[in-house]
């Protein structure tokens, strides 16, 4: 009898204390920022071959593409210097002293991302004026490099 009362005393103690303990609870809270990116899909520079020209020729054009994406629902804007020989603002190819000018057109500079999974085609388009080949100086490799940058 002792016993049994003993058990008994210490299954209501104990079930008095479990009763009597207190849970913690703490929120952990997760945060993370998307930001908007935009990248060429490859390294390899565009390159524009406007072959041989010549004088007393119409305007001549050439083009080259690219591929870049832009984050999903991002806007995006795609800009081009005027290359490195530039001269009050026109853009020129060089070979060696000698000036060809020409000019450079993309079909968008403006749109919106559509993620990675969804690259975008840039065309270029270069142009030289039938008018500037008549004064031009007979001379291989004119070249020139234009940076163009997209902005998310």
């Amino acid at each position: 009898m002792k016993r049994t009362l003993m058990t008994i005393l210490f299954t209501v103690a104990a079930m008095t204390l479990a009763g009597t303990s207190m849970a913690a609870e703490k929120n952990v809270i997760i945060n993370a920022n998307v930001v908007g990116t935009c990248a060429f899909v490859d390294e390899t520079p565009v390159t524009i071959n406007m072959g041989d020209l010549h004088a007393g020729s119409t305007d001549k054009s050439s083009t080259g593409t690219t591929e870049f994406w832009c984050s999903n629902g991002i806007t995006y804007n795609i800009t081009a210097d005027n290359g490195r020989n530039a001269d009050a603002g026109q853009n020129n190819m060089l070979s060696g002293a000698n000036k060809l000018p020409y000019e450079l057109a993309m079909d968008k500079t403006t749109g919106t991302g559509t993620g990675m999974a969804s690259p975008e085609t840039l065309t270029f388009t270069a142009t030289v004026k039938g008018t500037d080949l008549n004064t031009a100086v007979v001379a291989n490799g004119y070249t020139d490099t234009v940076v163009v940058t997209i902005t998310p």
